[in-house]
């Protein structure tokens, strides 16, 4: 797939997308959500959705970043196969997340900060990797010390 390579490739590119992902975390934050969102991007680094996690003002727990970019994506999109999409992430999914970014046929993935270590359950997204019959592509790390620094200050407000 030619949008596997060009982010692997594109580091600006990767940094350019999760500054757009930290700013729609901001807005997780300024709601009084848990401080994650997420973009889902076109092989060619158009961006399809943005969401956030909204499951403390839905009151409904499952209502993270990636659930609600799945749930819009697929209906803005009229599918539920986003396996020509790539989606770009503040943190680590955790394992609800990542199983339903699998489920929806997601296999490109880019991350900022890594999981947090009171996950539960702890389950990362390379044991899920593991698992996945899929061939699915991770890449870490992107503006990681932005991403953990704005999930430690929001952790401190809410």
């Amino acid at each position: 797939m030619r949008e596997k390579s060009k982010m692997r490739d594109n580091k600006e590119l990767q940094e350019q997308l999760m500054k757009i992902v930290i700013e729609e975390v901001e807005i997780a934050i300024n709601e009084g959500n848990s401080p994650f969102a997420a973009i889902l991007i076109d092989e060619n680094g158009n961006i399809i959705v943005k969401a956030h996690n909204t499951a403390k003002t839905q009151n409904n727990p499952v209502l993270h970043a990636e659930i609600n970019l799945i749930t819009q994506a697929c209906k803005k999109l009229k599918t539920r196969d986003l396996s020509k999409y790539c989606l770009v992430s503040n943190a680590w999914s955790c394992s609800m997340c990542m199983s339903a970014s699998i489920k929806a046929k997601i296999k490109n993935f880019v991350f900022g900060a890594p999981s947090e270590d009171d996950m539960n359950p702890n389950i990362t997204i390379f044991d899920i990797k593991e698992k996945t019959k899929e061939d699915i592509n991770i890449i870490t790390g992107v503006l990681e010390d932005e991403c953990k620094k704005q999930i430690e200050r929001a952790r401190k407000i809410n």
